[in-house]
Order: structure tokens, then sequence, then C-alpha cells
């Protein structure tokens, strides 16, 4: 099987005897504190009057399990980019004696280009952050951008939107090349070439520290202040900028449905937003197909 540059699914999946499969009685309790977890951020996003929705994988275990998916134990939300700005300032006063909060704006040394909210008192380290000593069970937090309404706009957004989130990308595996070498020493050839040469790339841009290349990819994105633009968009998404660009009239338009004992948002057209992403999103996955998480250590 021959592999690229995009390590997501390669270090995920990769075999190595150092990573842990969250199952059983651990998933269970990662669920429960999730789920706690979840409800306190939906309380805050109410009580000021922010945009949510559950997304991903979070929505489809909404819609078609009332919950979890049963073999899931992450949680993904959107917000949007205004008043995840707010959110950003006042976490510590409000939230800060439960959660913190790694993100572009607060760790921009992490050079994580997803936000999230971890929980206090928590360990959780995974190939997104193998040297990250205060990392936290957590909550991953999608940024809704502003997408320009001008077509040439656009496309040249995307363009610089891609090509910083590659940079940043590259970077970071640059800089935790040696430990992830480490981690996945036992994986073969393949998975430790693709490291070797991601992190290459990753060093042709060293002129730069990993921080500003973050806060570069954070203020590309978000360029468009246009809060009433025809699209938003989600670059930080699994399927990037293009892949990830979304009408706002349906994505910013929610509904509250059964969340295992709660009810919380999602997108109001959930049946469009998960039949773009997953066709037949309520025929089951056959066993095989089925996500596992493995992690690099755990303590709740």
């Amino acid at each position: 099987m021959k592999m690229g540059l995009s390590t997501y699914n390669i270090l995920k999946n990769a075999k190595t005897k150092n990573r842990i499969e969250v199952t059983g009685d651990l998933q269970k309790k990662m669920q429960q504190l999730l789920l706690q977890e979840l409800k306190d951020f939906a309380a805050i996003c109410e009580k000021h009057g922010f945009y949510y929705s559950l997304c991903g994988g979070s929505a489809l275990g909404a819609v078609r399990h009332q919950g979890f998916i049963p073999w899931d134990d992450d949680i993904d939300v959107f917000m949007k980019r205004s008043e995840y700005n707010t959110f950003v300032k006042i976490i510590d006063k409000e939230m800060g004696d439960k959660y913190y909060l790694h993100s572009l704006e607060k760790t921009p040394e992490l050079g994580m280009p997803i936000s999230q909210l971890m929980i206090k008192g928590t360990t959780l380290r995974s190939y997104t952050n193998p040297d990250c000593k205060d990392s936290g069970v957590y909550i991953d937090i999608f940024v809704l951008e502003n997408a320009p309404d001008n077509a040439f706009l656009r496309f040249f957004h995307g363009l610089g939107s891609l090509a910083f989130g590659f940079i940043l990308s590259c970077n970071r595996m640059y800089h935790n090349k040696e430990l992830l070498l480490k981690i996945y020493e036992d994986s073969g050839d393949e998975v430790l070439d693709t490291i070797r040469k991601k992190a290459f790339i990753g060093s042709l841009f060293r002129f730069n520290k990993l921080s500003t290349w973050a806060k570069r990819f954070m203020k590309w994105n978000s360029m468009c202040k246009n809060e009433n633009s025809k699209y938003v968009v989600c670059p930080t998404g699994i399927k990037h900028y293009f892949k990830e660009l979304f009408p706002r009239k349906k994505y910013c338009t929610t509904k509250k449905i059964k969340f295992v004992d709660t009810e919380l948002k999602v997108i109001k057209d959930y049946d469009w937003a998960l039949k773009r992403l997953y066709g037949d999103y309520m025929k089951l996955p056959p066993e095989e197909k089925r996500e596992k998480h493995f992690v690099l250590e755990i303590h709740i």
C-alpha cells in the first residue's frame, strides 16, 4: 500500500505496541466525562447566545443512536468565528475551574489547528500531541469561518488555507519527528518513511517558529469578516477547505434533538448534511470498517 503525505489516517491506524485501544469500561467512562463536558459547553453557549452544533460523528450519533456512536468516544462541535473569539476570552473566567483550552489563540506553540476544550485532572496523549504534557480528555471545536462571496476570492482564500495548513502540519511533524519515530518504531517502513518525508518538508520552513505558522494559518482562515456571506467553511476539517464549504443558511440554522439524557443542537437539515458526509448514514457500517480510537497515554 502506497502512503502519501497525509498523516491523519496513517498515524491514527498504524499498529504499534505503544498504542492503547479505548474500549469496554474505559470507553464508557470516557463517554460519561465527555457527556458532562458537552452539557457544560452547551450551557455556556446557550447563556451567551452562541451558535453551536454537533458535527461529524457526533451529529451522526445523535441522529442514528440518540447519543454516542456505540464504538466512538469523541465529541465534535461547530462554532462560528465571531462567537468563538468571544468564547476564547471568557473560557477561563466561566469554565476555568473544570476546563482549559488548547487552541491557536491560547497555545500556538503546540501548532494544533483544532481547538480542544480539555477536562482538568485527566490525561490523554495521542499522535496529535505526543510531547504535550498538559493534555486531557477533550471536545474538538471546529470553527466555521466566513468564506468570501466572490468566487475568485473564495478560491484564493482556499488555496492559501491549504498552503498554510500544509506548512503547519509539516512543521509540527518536524518538531515531533524524533518522538514520533520512537513511538512508531515497530510500525513498518512505510509509516516511518512518511514521518521522515513530512518532517523534511517541515524543516524547510523552520525559519519561523511553529507558533508563527500557527498564527498565520489562523489569521488567513479568519480574514473574511462578512458575517452574512453566502458560505461558511471549516478549514480545519478532515476534508480541508474546498470539501468543507457549506451554505450558511443550512449550516447556521439548528434544532435540538435527543443526545443520551439531554437535548443538544444539530444542523436543522441534518439529513442533507449527513448524506453529504456519509451517504446512507442510517446503515451501520460492517464491524471491520468501524473506526477505532487509539491513544498513547490515558488517565481518567
